[in-house]
């Protein structure tokens, strides 16, 4: 199965002077009267890079267009994964799509293996110039995080806020070795909306008393992961 999504927006506020339940009290005295959704839940990714990582140097000059290909499920990082899926995002400026691949389930144990999740990849699509270039790429960083989900009155505005954040190395790791590690200090809030309602989000974002940032994951991961192995 194989999808893409339609065009969308995503504004991003990197927010480190404030806890989560202060920020969550900032989203619901908001006047678009956003207002949770779904349940808290884990979010788990593994990235994939270039040699070059010239997905994150990309990333970090502004490059666009540019894409980011990762594999993400939800709830525990290792043990039975459940409908993991692989996901090619595209994006120029704050404007991007979603194709997805649905991956056979998996089972994970205290390790992860650059032969297993590369393996997994050969089950995306049968694409097959899409196989080619995932050939070219490597695991690069895995991250999770705690995620929260608000929707505003109008059902046009959705809100993520992710907590917890923590990342590990890409290549072959002993996951209980890295869980010592702490979650990052910061909490990164998105507003997403599609393309057509983009003219109506500064109304959304100037009632923010925050600062609007590029605040990806990836790259803060990837910055994180080479710093401490200096």
């Amino acid at each position: 199965m194989e999808a893409t999504d339609h065009l969308r927006c995503e504004r991003k506020f990197l927010i480190s002077d404030l806890a989560t339940h202060e920020i969550e009290e900032v989203i619901l005295l908001h006047p678009s009267l956003f207002s949770p959704i779904y349940h808290e839940r884990f979010v788990n990714n593994i990235y994939f890079d270039s040699l070059e990582f010239q997905s994150y140097h990309e990333n970090l000059d502004g490059v666009t267009p540019r894409k980011k290909v990762r594999i993400r499920w939800y709830g525990d990082l290792t043990g039975q994964v459940k409908e993991p899926v692989l996901e090619v995002k595209k994006k120029s400026g704050i404007v991007g799509k979603k194709e997805t691949h649905a991956l056979p389930s998996l089972a994970f144990e205290d390790f992860f293996s650059a032969d297993e999740i590369l393996d997994l990849t050969n089950h995306t699509t049968s694409n097959e110039s899409f196989t080619k270039e995932l050939v070219l790429l490597e695991p690069t960083l895995i991250n999770r995080y705690s995620r929260k989900y608000f929707l505003s009155a109008d059902g046009h505005y959705r809100i993520t806020l992710d907590s917890n954040v923590i990342f590990f190395p890409g290549d072959p790791f002993l996951t209980m070795f890295y869980t010592s590690e702490p979650p990052e200090a910061y909490c990164i809030l998105e507003l997403k909306y599609d393309h057509a309602k983009d003219g109506e989000a500064s109304s959304i974002t100037n009632h923010f008393p925050f600062r609007l940032t590029k605040s990806s994951k990836y790259v803060l991961g990837i910055s994180k992961v080479h710093s401490s192995r200096q």
